[in-house]
């Protein structure tokens, strides 16, 4: 009984699994463009200005180095370009991840922020040699993530979850910037 019981579990996750596909359409709002995520949202009476301090205060916070990520600056528009760690590629039950750029676009108005969130390619991968096998390096900005999904519009199950996972990142790393932003209470340009 017990023996039925783990067989139909399995099947039933293997089915599952092979169904549940990522599709492209699913990650990408604009593939042309690489847009993976965008969100408009409106900020009761904070100005331009108050809008640009705080997205700083946030960048300040979320980066390591402000300043090395922060790779243009206007008025009306902030954008960073940062590598994330959450793309994984799974094999044999094991995840390899992969260090990939991104790049996040704020545009500011009074009482609103769009942030854009886009593709930017891979990182610069170093080759190996195992085992009698050579696998060469990897330029940075070769791949984009389009590159994992087959012509069909659905990635093979090895990527499924590392894709879905960057994805969640962006939502995450979105909604934690508008959040910041709702609950600072004071806006200080200098101490």
């Amino acid at each position: 009984m017990k023996k039925t019981l783990l067989m139909i579990t399995l099947m039933m996750s293997l089915c599952f699994n092979s169904f549940s596909q990522f599709h492209i359409d699913s990650f990408y709002v604009n593939k042309t463009e690489f847009l993976m995520y965008s969100v408009v949202q409106e900020f009761d009476s904070l100005s331009q200005d108050q809008l640009n301090i705080k997205i700083k205060n946030w960048a300040g916070t979320n980066f390591t180095n402000m300043k090395e990520v922060l790779v243009s600056e206007t008025k009306e528009q902030l954008v960073f370009n940062y590598i994330t760690e959450s793309f994984y590629i799974k094999t044999l039950g094991m995840a390899t991840y992969k260090n990939w750029y991104i790049r996040m676009v704020v545009q500011i108005k009074d009482n609103k922020i769009k942030i854009s969130i886009y593709d930017d390619g891979n990182c610069f991968w170093p080759g190996s040699y195992s085992g009698g096998v050579s696998v060469p390096s990897v330029s940075a900005r070769t791949y984009k993530f389009q590159d994992y999904f087959g012509k069909k519009g659905t990635c093979m199950k090895m990527y499924n979850g590392g894709l879905e996972n960057v994805h969640n990142s962006c939502i995450k790393f979105s909604n934690n910037l508008i959040n910041t932003i709702k609950n600072q209470t004071k806006v200080q340009s200098d101490f």
